[in-house]
């Protein structure tokens, strides 16, 4: 019975024996053979798969916007290549195959070049190269091979190969770019299907070459709508600040080395610490990463997660065995957007339209020093919801089309985008979120709510205005303020009556004070004012000179000053002039037109600021929702409902009994309400002061029940011809009456403008 134990496990050693060493004879020897090296032993590797980038789509949901399309690339595995100590011939071989398939240029060297005189044969074999550079004593002569000279330049070689030696561009980049004999070398990108498909039924010329399928980024609307592309961004490499940013780290201690050790080239970088991030990195330094717009913001949500597959490699880094699969490949996740692309589309070309018809005006208007102004070229347009923050259209004119990014054959046209000839019309920059400008009379509601909910004056008070305000300084001097209506008498007013006539010396009073003007009366009514730090808590509410938190790469703050700004940035003391300027938006005080729509969408409804989105909803790539973006309150500004209302009232008046025409009902078919704002802007350019300004309209519809607010900015134009309310407020209405589907009355009254073809005439000025 023993005898029979013992031969049974010495039959199960001898098994276990036999399994090990077949083991070793078909992984490890085998691909020693193979490889012609004698590696001691294997170990496993680990491959990142990286997975499709989700799809964006419009507010219908099945109108595409990016999506990704599939691509074949060509790549080389270095370690499954011919060994480049014994098969240096088939190694150079299949490279330059490779080069021809990828159009890929190599070179030829030769040493010395003395031997062309030696060996005349040798310039006959080199003739299809081109003619011969000069030759310079004691230097080697490189050789231009075009790819489809590549095997004619191996063959030339092989014959010389004493003096003429074969530069392969792979075998350079291979080197160069240090990748690991496991992992993949991508040759070339987007090869046709027709080329992937001779590469792999080609295979057995080809060892280490392979075609994997992968994605580019396409935007099928940005060609015809590029507006849209300032909001979609874009996808580019991962450069090494961003790769050092992505990708956390284990401990505080290595964040902080990476953080110190890329400070001279990145700066202060924010990093995830994540203690379970050991292993692979979720980016890589071949990656694509979002680089602005919605690719940027929600660029967790598109990229997905990285797969992981496993394989053998020898004590060279070599393959030794086939891949599996340790983790799977997750896809990115779809987008829908709150944006309509057929309301986009039209917004831009209205103000497409106003932008063309404002560089008319400048070149048409009678004053020299207007047409000497640079050509009017920007224009932006903000469309909002402002019972949700819901972004309708948003456009940033000049745009381009971001396919520019990712189609390398337009790389002469991205170049030129990257150095603008004229700075100031740079398509790149998303003025909509990022442009930020003086916002004129369109600041006035706001400083009349922050009066009236802090008891600086009530709805029935009235201020005298004369025309101007003459105001003594402490320091002495003497500061002028007038109405920009030619210094219009508008006499006893309240605040319906202030936003109807845009009075800037009512605005001014009720922030700065009229206490210390010298040409009132003693008994019209005096008061100090809301004063700058009241006047700042009330634009607080609103959300001035902060972002709104729009989920779109790149919002710029504004600027709301203060007493202590203006000291630790220019050095000097406040002044009521200051507070004058700032009432009637000039001075320092800067919004975006995004901050503008937002906060005048507060105003409309029930004084909430809503973060605004252009993000609706997130889905799988079966089309299931996974997240809705839910409505998100940026800020509630503490004012009464009465309060409200009368701004509301006084804005509607500003439409129905103001200089803004176009917008009243019987011109639009709408009940609008709104203002204008001139904002001058750059240096003196004539002796009575005179600057350019920007042409503004703010405004919401209908006015019983707001369901979109809309801001125009026309750039430059404010002064030719009262853009403010002969550009602006058209350019407005029509987006307005493009989104509810309204079509102006056919008869309209005499005194409406025509449009879009004839602007109406200029009017008194703003």
């Amino acid at each position: 019975m023993s005898r029979m134990i013992i031969l049974r496990i010495l039959l199960l050693i001898s098994v276990a024996i036999m399994i090990g060493r077949l083991y070793e004879l078909q992984i490890i020897t085998g691909n020693q053979q193979r490889f012609g090296e004698t590696p001691e032993a294997t170990t496993r590797r680990y491959l990142t798969v990286a997975p499709r980038r989700g799809e964006i789509f419009a507010a219908d949901g099945t109108t595409i916007l990016a999506e990704s399309v599939p691509i074949y690339s060509l790549v080389i595995t270095p370690g499954r290549l011919p060994s480049r100590v014994s098969e240096p011939e088939r190694r150079n071989l299949v490279l330059a195959r490779v080069s021809q398939i990828a159009g890929i240029t190599n070179t030829l060297t030769l040493s010395p070049t003395s031997m062309l005189d030696l060996r005349p044969e040798m310039r006959n074999d080199l003739s299809p190269f081109g003619e011969l550079p000069a030759l310079q004593a004691n230097t080697p002569l490189t050789i231009t091979v075009a790819p489809q000279l590549s095997l004619h330049a191996l063959e030339v070689t092989r014959t010389y190969s004493d003096v003429l030696q074969f530069n392969s561009v792979i075998e350079t980049q291979i080197m160069q770019q240090n990748v690991r004999r496991y992992e993949n070398l991508v040759v070339k990108e987007a090869i046709s299907p027709e080329l992937a498909l001779v590469v792999a039924e080609n295979s057995n010329y080809l060892p280490g070459v392979q075609v994997i399928e992968g994605y580019q980024r396409h935007y099928p609307q940005s060609a015809s709508i590029p507006s849209l592309s300032h909001t979609l961004g874009y996808i580019g490499r991962i450069s090494e600040c961003e790769l050092v940013a992505e990708n956390p780290a284990t401990s505080w201690l290595t964040s902080m080395n990476n953080v110190i050790g890329h400070a001279g080239r990145c700066g202060l970088i924010r990093k995830e610490i994540d203690p379970s991030s050991i292993g692979l990195p979720p980016y890589q330094s071949d990656d694509r990463i979002g680089k602005d717009g919605i690719e940027s913001a929600y660029e967790n949500e598109l990229r997905g997660q990285t797969g992981i597959e496993t394989l053998l490699v020898d004590a060279l880094e070599r393959p030794a065995s086939s891949t599996g699969t340790l983790r799977p490949v997750e896809h990115g996740h779809n987008l829908i957007l709150t944006i309509d692309a057929t309301f986009q589309a039209e917004v831009e070309r209205i103000m497409q339209r106003w932008v063309a018809e404002g560089e008319r005006r400048r070149q048409t208007v009678k004053e020299e020093y207007k047409r000497n102004y640079k050509p009017i070229t920007n224009g932006i347009a903000v469309a909002i919801d402002p019972r949700d923050g819901r972004i309708l259209a948003i456009v940033s004119i000049p745009s381009y089309d971001n396919n520019v990014w990712v189609d390398l054959s337009r790389s002469a046209e991205l170049q030129a985008l990257l150095t603008p000839a004229d700075p100031g019309s740079a398509p790149l920059l998303d003025r909509a979120i990022a442009g930020q400008y003086p916002p004129g009379s369109t600041i006035k509601q706001f400083v009349g709510i922050a009066a009236l909910q802090q008891g600086i004056i009530s709805p029935e008070t009235t201020l005298r205005d004369p025309g101007l305000i003459r105001l003594r300084e402490r320091n002495g001097s003497i500061f002028i303020l007038p109405n920009s209506v030619r210094n219009r008498d508008n006499g006893q007013i309240n605040v319906l009556d202030a936003l109807r006539v845009s009075s800037n010396v009512f605005f001014a009073s009720i922030a700065g004070g009229n206490d210390q003007v010298i040409n009132l009366k003693d008994e019209d009514f005096r008061t100090d004012g809301l004063g700058i730090d009241k006047l700042v808590e009330g634009l607080d509410w609103f959300n001035f000179g902060r972002t709104m938190g729009v989920d779109i790469t790149g919002e710029a703050p504004g600027l709301l000053p203060t007493k202590t700004w203006k000291a630790q940035t220019l050095r000097e003391s406040w002044t009521t002039g200051d507070t004058y300027n700032m009432a009637i938006g000039q001075g320092y005080l800067q919004v975006t037109p995004l901050q503008l729509a937002a906060a005048a969408g507060a105003i409309a409804r029930d004084g909430t600021v809503y973060r605004p989105h252009v993000v609706q909803k997130i889905t799988n790539s079966e089309g299931e929702i996974l997240r809705e973006i839910a409505p998100e309150v940026r800020s509630v500004a503490p004012v009464s409902a009465e309060y409200l209302a009368v701004i509301r009232d006084g804005m509607r008046r500003s439409v129905t009994e103001g200089l803004n025409i176009a917008a009243r009902d019987e011109c639009s078919g709408l009940s609008i309400a709104g203002k204008t704002g001139t904002a001058e802007f750059g240096p003196i350019l004539t002796e009575e002061g005179r600057r350019q300004s920007h042409a503004w309209f703010v405004g919401f519809a209908p006015y019983e029940d707001p369901q979109i607010v809309v801001a125009v900015l026309i750039e430059g134009t404010g002064d030719l011809g009262d853009g403010a309310s002969t550009m602006a407020v058209p350019a407005a209405t029509q987006i307005m009456q493009a989104y509810f589907k309204v079509t102006p009355p056919a008869e309209p009254p005499r005194i409406c403008p025509v449009m879009p073809g004839d602007p109406m005439p200029s009017e008194e000025e703003e």
